[in-house]
């Protein structure tokens, strides 16, 4: 039979009734409308009318995600995208494909329908990237840890511009995206990261939140095109980040979920079999190359928010290689970099030329950190940059306040850059970097 196309199958918008609105406006309008539906909607309008009929072969969107309360059965939706993806128009590229499906979406079937769920769903990513054309990619799957072992094989595509997955377990070779040349944006959210080395060539914009890493040695993240990054709030062992040159903005946060945290040795290697975070970087000692896990990625970046924990070792560690932040503007800091006599933070003000702006957090006095020999000391006389115009510090107790006042007057600061908040509660302010990371990211490659 004589595939259809899209003008023989429409009657003409003139034809339309007066009274249906709606119905008169163009195709392309029509069309965008039918987009941002739920695809099972999209396709019911198919009823309403002859010019309906094909119209939503042609929409730009697969959009298989649930607001309403209500539940799909496994085969169903199996039936309606599989069906979906065979009768869409494959000439016409998607704009947008959204799948969601978590385990309040389903019934019918338990465990073995999620396992089932992310099955299939992998393979409509499949098809949707290599014979749709899809540029945006959003894919929310949850199964029981352990349930399956997806495929390995990387995504390879020319036209994907943007990634974004949730809750999807990522085993070695997956995030290999030198494939996806137009990659620029990549979102992992809550995912099991597996993968010894992600390389993402063309990626512009990457953030990783809530996600576990999972391998020992760690992971590694090769982006040379990155501008923004986030990482924040994740579970296991930092992944060490290769050079990034372009890096304009960063956040980086550890929550209690971080692994490498040792209350015991400055350098997080006490050698006790109970600390699960010292075994991991013990791991590392003899590969020469991921000494360094986060400042050398991060020493080239213009605006930086490093928060953590007092008694988390990756930094301090990092900073036996002495790297220089030769382009930092704009720093934000909470306590983690004044628990060792204030060292950390003089570090970073001897060694940011052309650093203009210090946020400082800083809501409690923190626990002293037992120090390792040959620690780093501050150089003696003035470290200040000729372009510091401002030093704001938040805190809630006094006596952080008085030790930090006298050491910033002994290394040369003017009292007139510093601003003093006394706050009630710290912890549910947003960090100024956060609050803009994403609305920034369509013009951040502006950032000098």
């Amino acid at each position: 039979m004589r595939k259809r196309s899209r003008e023989n199958c429409e009657e003409p918008a003139a034809t339309a009734s007066n009274d249906d609105r709606l119905g008169s406006l163009p195709d392309d309008a029509l069309l965008h409308v039918l987009s941002l539906l739920p695809s099972e909607d999209a396709v019911r309008t198919c009823v309403l009318a002859r010019r309906w009929r094909h119209l939503w072969r042609f929409t730009a969107a697969l959009r298989i995600a649930r607001d309403d309360g209500k539940r799909w059965s496994v085969r169903w939706l199996h039936r309606f995208v599989t069906n979906f993806l065979r009768l869409r128009d494959s000439l016409s590229p998607l704009d947008v494909c959204d799948i969601f499906c978590c385990p309040f979406v389903l019934y019918r079937g338990g465990h073995a329908a999620q396992a089932f769920c992310f099955k299939v769903a992998e393979e409509w990513v499949r098809r949707v990237v290599s014979e749709h054309r899809a540029r945006v990619l959003k894919v929310w799957i949850y199964t029981p840890e352990n349930m399956l072992e997806p495929a390995d094989a990387p995504l390879v595509s020319k036209h994907l511009t943007r990634v974004e997955l949730g809750q999807v377990e990522l085993p070695s070779g997956i995030l290999d995206l030198s494939g996806c040349r137009a990659l620029e944006h990549l979102e992992l959210i809550s995912c099991r990261i597996e993968s010894e080395r992600i390389l993402l060539p063309s990626v512009k914009h990457l953030t990783i939140t809530n996600s576990s890493f999972c391998i020992i040695p760690c992971s590694s993240i090769s982006a040379p095109s990155l501008v923004s990054l986030q990482l924040s709030d994740n579970w296991g062992f930092t992944p060490v980040l290769e050079s990034m040159p372009s890096l304009a903005k960063a956040i980086v946060r550890f929550d209690d979920e971080c692994c490498e945290k040792c209350p015991r040795n400055y350098y997080g290697d006490c050698g006790l079999g109970d600390c699960d975070g010292c075994y991991g970087n013990l791991c590392l000692e003899d590969d020469e190359d991921n000494q360094c896990v986060l400042l050398k990625g991060l020493s080239g970046t213009t605006n930086l928010e490093l928060i953590g924990l007092p008694e988390v070792f990756v930094c301090r560690k990092d900073f036996k290689w002495r790297p220089t932040f030769r382009k930092l503007k704009t720093l934000l800091l909470n306590e983690w970099c004044v628990a060792d006599d204030f060292s950390l933070l003089i570090y970073f003000l001897q060694h940011s030329p052309i650093l203009e702006k210090l946020t400082l957090q800083l809501s409690k006095v923190p626990e002293p950190v037992v120090k390792a020999n040959g620690c780093h000391s501050p150089r003696e006389g003035s470290m200040v940059s000729k372009c510091l115009k401002a030093i704001e510090v938040k805190y809630q107790e006094d006596g952080v306040l008085d030790k930090l006042l006298t050491i910033l007057n002994t290394y040369g600061v003017s009292s007139d850059v510093v601003t003093i908040q006394k706050k009630d509660s710290l912890s549910s302010e947003k960090f100024s970097f956060e609050q803009r990371i994403k609305t920034d990211a369509t013009d951040i490659s502006t950032v000098s």
